[in-house]
């Protein structure tokens, strides 16, 4: 699993939770509602049956989500959403297996249907503005992340990304660094928030301050592509060359996008994944796009329905 996947599912942890709530609401509401001005009328067959292929269809999507069963996932959601077209269920839980795969244009269209299905829900909410950040839309999505904390005011996992988002634009260093914050002040020990700090120092120029919460993530997710091409940045501007190319490495082995995230977030320059340009990594140390491809393997574009159809 990449770090961009990980990081994505900033709020999978509570999916487990919430799936057996979903399905029953899929099932209650595949109930025909009674006319008391007519007598009641059992329900077809047809109609029996199309109800239950829903509820099939919405527990597999849920479930092939959890399990990073993510082409299954795609089929079942994309079912469940063709039976009952006015669930949400289907389009957030198919909008997560899109950000899984980083296709954040995708995922912005389901989000933005389950939104409009159910705006009260904070995941459907985080969901949608997460879609944004993956395309380094964060302007537009940090008042979506607003909204969402506006519903749970103390989801870390929210709160964090807002953080990052925050880093990301880089307009409002202070108000990300208060997110972050707030959110290791809920708990402490949270690799993402500690991951989405250090890119709040590492854009303020704190090198040291963001290789120390980068080191901290890094001890309680070993792994993490972020944090160690974050942490390999801040060691290349405190001169740990050796140290420095360790870590990029590594993270690129974990995550082949990695430099990708890092130039959307305003912190490595476009050059780096161009023939010229500025670029303030070694050269040893550039990695160049495969030929004919684009630098950025996340989009920059706003999408139409059209132009993912």
């Amino acid at each position: 699993m990449t770090q961009a996947r990980r990081r994505t599912l900033f709020w999978i942890i509570v999916i487990l939770l919430i799936a057996a709530g979903a399905i029953l609401q899929v099932k209650a509401d595949g109930i025909p509602k009674p006319d008391s001005s007519k007598p009641a009328a059992p329900p077809s067959d047809l109609q029996e049956q199309r109800s239950l292929e829903a509820t099939l269809q919405s527990f597999t999507c849920v479930i092939s989500v959890v399990r990073f069963q993510l082409a299954t996932a795609e089929q079942s959601c994309g079912s469940a959403i063709d039976l009952r077209p006015d669930d949400p269920v289907g389009y957030k839980y198919r909008g997560l297996t899109y950000l899984l795969q980083h296709r954040f244009e995708r995922a912005e269209m389901d989000f933005r249907d389950a939104v409009k299905l159910d705006p009260k829900d904070p995941l459907a909410q985080a969901g949608y503005a997460q879609s944004l950040s993956g395309q380094g839309r964060f302007g537009e999505a940090i008042p979506r992340f607003s909204i969402a904390l506006a519903i749970s005011p103390l989801d870390v996992r929210i709160l964090s990304a807002r953080c990052w988002a925050q880093a990301g634009e880089g307009k409002n260093l202070p108000g990300a660094l208060k997110d972050c914050n707030l959110a290791l002040e809920i708990k402490p020990h949270d690799a993402v928030a500690l991951d989405s700090r250090a890119l709040v120092h590492l854009r303020a120029g704190r090198y040291r301050a963001a290789l120390s919460d980068y080191s901290s993530s890094l001890e309680w997710r070993p792994g993490s592509a972020t944090a160690l091409f974050g942490r390999g940045l801040a060691e290349l501007r405190l001169n740990r060359t050796t140290a420095a190319s360790k870590d990029l490495l590594s993270a690129r082995q974990h995550d082949p996008e990695i430099d990708d995230i890092y130039i959307l977030a305003g912190v490595l320059e476009a050059g780096c994944r161009e023939d010229k340009g500025n670029c303030s990594l070694p050269k040893e140390l550039r990695v160049l796009p495969r030929s004919g491809s684009k630098y950025l393997s996340v989009s920059l574009r706003k999408p139409s329905r059209k132009s993912i159809e």
